[in-house]
């Protein structure tokens, strides 16, 4: 189409990106071959958006603190190795559960019952991290991933996607709240506030 997908970056040569594409359009307004209508600047706007899960802070921490990795040496030290079929069972939340208990980190019952499945993956992947390589370990989180399989479910839509529509352009402009140097903010940071809770009932080990 011709466009510039940059979005501003204050203060680099890309502060204005829309400088770099003049003479390609005039209007500032692009259309695909086949006619649909698309918006410069801003980075890309998707056609469907899928939400970035929202973790609590318990998983937040123990993602931090690099638990799923210690856990999964652990694991493999006491139980040897596992085949490529392996997948987490109660009995293996219950062990990783004994695992923090040994490690005085608490596991707070208002978040263990609805992050199973969240801890499931994360042993998982660090599991084959370890035994597999990291190749293997990143095609478990990426199936595990739930932006991944919405986007997987929504392929046999893409031709009615594409499809031009003039109600598309205004999803196609930028938006996003400004920050102060002028950028766009699509996600906010999961601890906004730069604290860390306190599950671990002693000192760091």
């Amino acid at each position: 189409s011709g466009r510039s997908i940059q979005r501003p970056l204050p203060g680099t040569s890309l502060a204005d990106p829309q400088r770099m594409s003049e003479g390609i359009s005039s209007s500032g307004d692009f259309h695909t071959d086949n006619g649909r209508p698309l918006a410069a600047g801003g980075g890309i706007t998707p056609d469907v958006e899928i939400s970035e899960p929202t973790r609590d802070p318990w998983v937040q921490f123990l993602d931090r603190r690099g638990i799923f990795a210690t856990y999964a040496s652990d694991y493999l030290s006491r139980r040897g190795r596992i085949s490529s079929s392996f997948e987490p069972d109660q009995a293996t939340l219950d062990d990783f559960r004994d695992y923090l208990t040994r490690h005085d980190i608490r596991t707070p019952g208002e978040y263990w019952d609805g992050d199973k499945g969240y801890l499931e993956l994360r042993i998982k992947t660090e599991l084959f991290n370890l035994v597999f390589g990291l190749a293997a370990g990143n095609e478990i989180e990426t199936r595990g991933d739930v932006q991944v399989q919405k986007a997987a479910a929504l392929l046999p839509d893409v031709p009615e996607l594409l499809k031009p529509s003039a109600s598309k352009i205004a999803a196609a402009r930028p938006h996003g709240r400004e920050t102060p140097a002028g950028g766009k903010l699509r996600h906010a940071p999961a601890d906004s506030a730069g604290t860390e809770p306190r599950f671990s009932q002693g000192p760091s080990r």
